[in-house]
């Protein structure tokens, strides 16, 4: 296997569309500054309702459970509007999916904003249709997932000493991490087909899954290599976000950036991640 053959490509095509990765990064902004005013404005109004001994500048620094137990009418229309802000947010997902898989499998290197959103507006049923799909495939997944920890969990079951819990806790998120990983390379092998050879949904599920009869492992193989090293650069993120305290603005500012370039980090991931599978596709298919 030419693992550094593939590994270059996905970083090649990863800067090469990098544009995509601000585009991203822009509307996940965007749409999240929109998304957490109304949440705001709705806790806001009902806390105006409680006596505290400090005025609520801040409601989120609240424990929202806490407040829902001392005012119940504010449960019904946040969650009203929690529901409407989750289905916004997975269009809006499917939508940004079916643009970045548009310009990432298509072999033309320019990425403008409005052929961005073509490829959006172009695919978006059918990766719209794939979502849908990929439900009992999910359900699938989790019913493996507890036949996979069942001796786990009758191990932890049985003993009173801590280390087995938490060895067991730490092998049981191992493999959920790892059958969710299954899932989403073979869905994004999926959407790679859509675009890639202009089929529809369901004759592309049987490619995808002929495909990963003879390729599947190897493809899991660099994926888990993309990912391990995501995994080390969070960490190193994680670390560094520690050396700034909150308690000043000039530290808050700080972890603020920080946390917007590890945002556009994992965009970029995802975008060489795209390009890796799509090159391995295009090679063996």
């Amino acid at each position: 296997m030419r693992t550094a053959y593939y590994l270059g490509s996905g970083i090649r095509q990863g800067f090469s569309r990098l544009r995509l990765a601000v585009y991203l990064w822009l509307i996940i902004l965007i749409f999240s500054l929109i998304a957490i005013a109304p949440l705001t404005s709705v806790i806001r109004i009902n806390l105006g309702h409680f006596h505290l001994s400090q005025p609520a500048l801040m409601p989120f620094g609240l424990h929202l459970v806490e407040i829902f137990m001392a005012n119940d009418n504010i449960l019904k229309p946040y969650l009203s509007l929690l529901l409407i802000i989750i289905l916004l947010l997975g269009l809006l997902s499917v939508f940004l999916n079916a643009g970045v898989f548009g310009r990432m499998v298509k072999p033309e290197k320019k990425v403008a904003f409005r052929d961005f959103l073509d490829d959006g507006c172009r695919h978006f049923c059918q990766f719209f249709l794939a979502v849908l799909i990929s439900l009992p495939f999910f359900l699938l997944i989790l019913a493996f997932y507890r036949l996979l920890v069942w001796p786990v969990n009758a191990w932890t079951s049985q003993t009173a000493s801590q280390w087995p819990v938490i060895i067991g806790s730490n092998l049981r998120m191992l493999v959920l991490i790892l059958l969710w990983t299954v899932f989403k390379l073979f869905f994004d092998l999926v959407r790679i087909i859509i675009v890639f050879e202009s089929k529809k949904v369901i004759p592309v599920i049987r490619t995808a899954l002929s495909f990963s009869k003879k390729q599947f492992f190897k493809l899991w193989a660099l994926f888990l290599i993309v990912g391990f090293g995501f995994l080390m650069i969070s960490i190193v993120f994680l670390l560094v976000g520690r050396l700034f305290s909150t308690g000043s603005l000039a530290g808050v500012l700080i972890i603020i950036i920080l946390g917007q370039a590890y945002i556009f980090f994992r965009l970029f991931t995802k975008l060489v991640l795209i390009g890796l599978e799509t090159t391995y596709y295009s090679v063996n298919r």
